[in-house]
């Protein structure tokens, strides 16, 4: 499985989404990640994500940062 920023895995970043509705915004994603007490640079991982419409958590995961990115 492949990591991502931080040296997380896809499970780990998508867990602090739940109570997400998808289709989503990007705020939405980092309102619930906030809400959900994920760590800072999930949160800012999140608010950087560089498309702001997502249909899927596959899509967020998609283009989140991959490690060392």
């Amino acid at each position: 499985m492949s990591r991502l920023a931080g040296g997380k895995t896809p499970s780990d970043v998508l867990q602090y989404l739940e109570g997400v509705s998808f289709p989503a915004k990007k705020d939405d994603l980092v309102h619930h990640a906030r809400k959900n007490q994920a760590p800072n640079d999930i949160v800012a991982a999140l608010g950087a994500l560089p498309r702001t419409d997502f249909a899927s958590p596959e899509e967020v995961i998609e283009v989140y940062p991959p490690m060392g990115g």
